[in-house]
């Protein structure tokens, strides 16, 4: 598999916006796992802690965490690259946008926080750089990000297994390659592996990171 093919920023966030608008019902009828909710109470309880209300989720899919929060009290905007997604979480009464990681187009500082989960994972390595940078112009210094991620190990590619047309692109990371991509942009408060029984192929990494002032 020629590598610099697959990891194409453009062609791959292709796919995925086809791959993703093809599940985005199927998706919006599964449960929200109580793990990953505790995740979420977790992340909310730490923004009320410092008084921070405007929260971001990138990659928000079909606005399942972006409405526990704005239920908790924040206000939440969303973005996603599938327009089925972002119907999704309109659906649901958040404010949500079209819109990749790359471009986010809101002002320098605009948000008190961030939350990201399960969509840092499809941004070919290379690029991985210039997301961070852009994730970080948008929240304010001192501002709270909240990553969740399949990790645990490093790899990057299609996933040949993957039940989703197009096959998805990912790029995962060991624990020890990753905490010191994030602590070039961040300040690392914690980061926690959590592994899961029933997924058998990787760890979770929940991770808090400050914005640098």
């Amino acid at each position: 598999m020629g590598h610099h093919a697959v990891a194409d920023y453009t062609s791959v966030t292709s796919e995925l916006k086809r791959a993703y608008d093809a599940k985005a019902e199927e998706r919006d009828r599964r449960p929200v796992q109580a793990w990953r909710q505790a995740l979420w109470a977790e992340h909310l309880r730490r923004l009320q802690a410092e008084n921070l209300v405007s929260l971001l989720e990138i990659g928000a899919g079909t606005g399942q965490a972006g409405l526990f929060f704005q239920d908790g009290g924040l206000k939440v905007v969303c973005t996603d690259l599938s327009p089925e997604m972002v119907r999704l979480c309109r659906a649901k009464g958040l404010e949500a946008y079209e819109m990749d990681f790359l471009r986010l187009e809101f002002p320098d500082g605009h948000f008190d926080s961030l939350f990201a989960q399960n969509c840092l994972l499809h941004v070919p390595k290379a690029d991985f750089a210039n997301v961070l940078q852009e994730i970080r112009r948008v929240v304010r210094p001192e501002g709270l990000l909240f990553i969740l991620m399949h990790g645990g190990r490093s790899f990057e590619g299609v996933r040949e297994e993957d039940f989703y047309e197009p096959k998805r692109f990912f790029a995962l990371y060991a624990e020890d390659e990753l905490q010191p991509i994030l602590e070039r942009y961040f300040q690392v408060l914690s980061f926690q592996v959590i592994v899961r029984e029933e997924s058998s192929a990787a760890s979770f990494q929940a991770i808090t990171l400050r914005n640098q002032s």
